[in-house]
């Protein structure tokens, strides 16, 4: 059974208390409303410091000049410091110091730093061009002077843009929102890390490494945009790592892909890999492409012709197959929009239904996964009775009727009425659709190989290869919508989520265990997934004899002096003499290992989560101020970013969705500017 599968079951809901507003999860309304000021000082202009130069805080620097731009009194003079030893726009992660072989998850034309212009905003937005229509125009002159060229030829609005295009594109987004402040705005870049930031008279006084030949800049407010922070060792990796060590094997630990040294695995060396998602695909062209080898054909004919100098990855997972390929087409009028199940209103209404002294306001097994659900059902079978009525016996309005009539028995807290109401459904619709390919059924997406056993290693690979085949032809074809409505179904549901998660409105531990771990990776594993021909790379490495698999619930230990691997479902092992954890580090503030975070935490200036456990992350208060050891909110000191709890993550988004990043940087933008307490011109002295 899945994660999220027993909230599909009868379950008890907490006990209704008297319905009224809840103040954890306000009603949506027509635009953000301005956050509560903080005093700051205007004698002598105002500073603002950010820590971190990436995608979020080139979001806010356009927030900033569009809300400067609106309110013309706040003429007083304004020094912005952004301080980041990387190229400030794509900061570390979006660098142009990477592989060209690393390439981005989304369509160009499907990415975005720029609001609409009919964005709901307070302010009219610093608008400009999604990627591929920058890549097209405005961009192509700076493409080519960083050696860029021969990519913007080859790239369309469907094409997966090299990371590195999309580094350039956030470097002239950052210059644009430069551009478009009022003189009386200084913007100032260094490329230096700030290693201590201390109170200096109702002010920060923020120190920097040096290497820039600035000692230390004092600010009215800070803001800590540090994006993904590197973490140290967990206890487990920290126990492998010595095991290793004693045993003469190799071991890789958990961190982003561009950042790991992968020259320790070997020419024909044996490498098990856990992790099948994006972190691996990243790998796997580092380790081929990237050392001599090439691919030539496209699609199903795709080939590899070897260096030499590959290892061999036996990759292995919870789920044993890679994330899904992401569509190559896309049905007329076809787009992410407003959710009918997944919505804050019904978020709201379940929340009223909780008692007062529930720890949170929602749970994300019990209310959020089965309105996920419905929304992914209704958005399947729609789409086949609108574009595929031939292989249905219903039509539209019969499936939103059901969607309907169980979502009102689910929002009215009759449990057992509503399990019996989602089975019925289910029923209902594959009674009614002959085909068993064209039903829905999210387990078995989520877990295509659970239950199955094999005899051994070669069914394995067999299955996963023909997995993987079917995966990539089914994505290519257009007969086949029935997925892209669930996608975007999904995608708009996920909108929602994250909103949610940003307002606090689950439990640390509800937020880790069944968002980050549980709906999070569900999104990422159907969502966003690879470019399909990353898994055709991948095919032909496998024909290759460079790239095995070895299925689901893959567990590695050591014997004999070796890493090996178990796997409920094969009887056959692999040992090796070498061990890469391909994922990402998980989040944990209490082992951040930046050098200003931890003085910060050390003398009581930042508050990590009580009930997180070693995933915590860092509080704030509602307008993004960071707590002390006390809880007590920090004026002058404010947190954004993953390692954040109640922090908006997304920095840039597709276009046309209105999305809630938007509003987020708005809303920050108009904190900083109340926090500066800017004056007009005639009231600077």
């Amino acid at each position: 059974m899945s994660w999220w599968e027993s909230s599909l079951l009868l379950r008890p809901r907490t006990s209704p208390a008297s319905r009224g507003s809840c103040s954890m999860l306000p009603r949506p309304t027509p635009q953000s409303r301005r956050c509560p000021v903080a005093s700051g000082r205007t004698d002598v202009g105002s500073t603002i410091v950010f820590v971190g130069g990436g995608p979020k805080t080139t979001g806010i620097l356009l927030s900033l000049a569009a809300s400067l731009r609106q309110d013309s009194s706040r003429g007083g003079p304004l020094d912005i410091h952004v301080i980041d030893p990387y190229r400030v726009g794509g900061g570390r992660i979006w660098r142009h110091e990477q592989s060209p072989t690393l390439w981005m998850n989304s369509v160009a034309r499907d990415v975005t730093i720029f609001p609409d212009s009919d964005a709901s905003l307070s302010a009219a937005p610093v608008t400009g061009p999604d990627l591929a229509t920058w890549v097209a125009g405005e961009g192509r002159e700076e493409l080519e002077r960083r050696g860029l060229g021969p990519d913007a030829d080859r790239l369309t609005p469907t094409s997966f843009a090299p990371r590195q295009v999309q580094a350039a594109y956030l470097a002239w987004a950052f210059d644009r929102a430069i551009a478009h402040m009022p003189e009386n705005v200084r913007v100032h870049v260094h490329r230096s890390t700030a290693s201590r930031i201390v109170p200096s008279q109702g002010r920060r006084r923020v120190v920097l490494d040096g290497s820039a030949g600035e000692d230390e800049i004092i600010a009215d407010v800070v803001v800590l945009a540090q994006g993904f922070i590197e973490i140290m060792d967990d206890p487990d990796t920290t126990a492998m790592k010595s095991a290793a060590e004693r045993h003469g094997l190799t071991y890789i630990a958990p961190g982003y892909t561009a950042d790991v040294d992968l020259s320790s695995l070997l020419p024909g060396q044996d490498v098990l890999v856990r992790g099948f998602g994006l972190a691996f695909v990243d790998a796997m062209m580092m380790l081929t492409e990237d050392r001599g080898g090439v691919f030539r054909g496209k699609g199903k004919e795709t080939r590899y012709v070897p260096s030499g100098r590959e290892p061999v990855l036996w990759v292995g997972s919870r789920r044993g197959v890679p994330y899904r390929s992401k569509l190559g087409y896309l049905p007329e009028g076809m787009r992410v929009g407003p959710t009918r199940y997944m919505t804050r209103d019904n978020a709201a209404s379940l929340a009223e239904e909780r008692d007062a002294g529930a720890e949170a306001a929602l749970s994300v097994q019990d209310d959020i996964m089965p309105l996920v659900d419905m929304e992914l059902f209704v958005a399947h079978y729609s789409e086949l009775a609108y574009r595929h009525p031939e292989r249905v016996d219903f039509d539209i309005e019969d499936v939103r009727d059901k969607g309907d009539e169980w979502c009102a028995v689910f929002l009215e807290g009759r449990t057992e009425d509503a399990a019996a109401a989602r089975a019925a459904a289910d029923e209902w619709a594959r009674d009614r659709t002959p085909d068993p390919r064209d039903h829905y059924d999210l387990g078995t997406i989520d877990r295509p190989l659970r239950g199955m056993e094999f005899g051994s290693l070669t069914d394995v690979e067999n299955t996963v290869a023909q997995h993987v085949r079917q995966d990539i032809d089914r994505a290519a074809d257009p007969a086949w919508s029935q997925d892209s409505a669930r996608f975007h179904a999904l995608v708009g549901a996920y909108y929602v989520v994250r909103e949610l998660v940003s307002q606090g409105v689950f439990s640390a531990e509800d937020r880790i265990q069944n968002f980050d771990a549980g709906f999070h990776g569900l999104f990422s594993y159907i969502a966003s997934g690879p470019p399909p021909q990353r898994l055709e790379n991948l095919l032909a490495l496998h024909r290759a004899g460079l790239v095995r698999f070895l299925g689901p619930d893959t567990e590695v230990g050591l014997r004999h002096g070796r890493f090996e691997t178990t796997a409920g479902s094969c009887p056959e092992t692999v040992s090796a003499p070498s061990l890469f954890d391909a994922r990402l580090a998980r989040i944990s503030a209490e082992r951040a290992k930046d050098e200003l975070l931890r003085d910060l935490i050390d003398r009581g200036e930042l508050r990590l989560e009580n009930s997180g456990g070693a995933a915590a992350k860092f509080l704030i208060d509602a307008t993004n101020r960071a707590l002390d050891a006390s809880g007590a909110p920090q004026d002058n000191l404010l947190m954004v970013g993953p390692s954040v709890a109640g922090s908006v993550e997304e920095a840039f988004t597709r276009p046309g969705t209105d999305a809630h990043v938007f509003r987020d940087n708005e809303r920050l933008a108009q904190r900083l500017l109340a926090a500066v307490q800017l004056e007009s011109p005639a009231g600077v002295s």
